[in-house]
């Protein structure tokens, strides 16, 4: 009877659930190409708080709408807990986000790096965040987890912490506050894990 009982309390253990996210259709190809005279140019994103996604150009190419879904959610669960946030507080701040896509690079006349250094001219960008409800993410593979989504991401948290004033552009710098090496280290973690599940 004992070796019944370890061997229930075994099987509980493995067939008790991971967290409160669940994989469910994930497409091969996190990316796809687009265009605006096909399709509509801006689109909600599925079973998400008002989140849309748009294309820079009419033809260009834009995330894969069940896997940008998917790695919001995964975002969110993670951010929670790795910040001690609730998850409800994190859907607050992007309830409204745009995030706008193109296979097409950027470049600004001013930015910062990721360690606070001031760059001028013509600075090549993958990523930009620029207000607390919009982003700009350049596609540079087939996948999310190449992209700045999860950086970017952290910037509208930061920016809404700061109550609009901010989204942190020195990063770890000491110019701005939000942005810790904590976060640095979470988008590398949460990159690793989006690619471990091909998204």
């Amino acid at each position: 009877m004992p070796r019944i009982i370890s061997f229930l309390a075994f099987l509980s253990v493995i067939l008790a659930p991971v967290g409160c996210l669940n994989k469910v259709d994930v497409n091969k190809d996190s990316v796809s190409d687009f265009n605006c005279l096909n399709n509509k140019f801006v689109e909600k994103v599925p079973n998400l708080p008002n989140i849309i996604s748009s294309t820079t150009n009419c033809i260009d190419y834009k995330f894969d709408q069940k896997n940008l879904a998917y790695a919001i959610k995964l975002f969110v669960l993670e951010y929670s807990r790795e910040f001690d946030v609730e998850e409800s507080k994190i859907w607050s701040y992007f309830f409204g986000l745009e995030i706008e896509s193109s296979v097409y690079p950027r470049e600004v006349q001013a930015a910062y790096d990721s360690k606070g250094n001031y760059l001028e001219g013509n600075v090549p960008v993958s990523g930009l965040a620029l207000s607390k409800d919009k982003i700009w993410v350049e596609i540079k593979t087939s996948d999310i987890y190449t992209s700045s989504l999860v950086h970017e991401l952290v910037h509208v948290i930061i920016w809404n912490e700061n109550l609009g004033v901010h989204g942190d552009p020195d990063h770890e710098g000491s110019n701005f506050s939000g942005w810790t090496k904590k976060h640095t280290k979470f988008i590398k973690k949460l990159n690793l894990m989006l690619q471990d599940l091909n998204i």
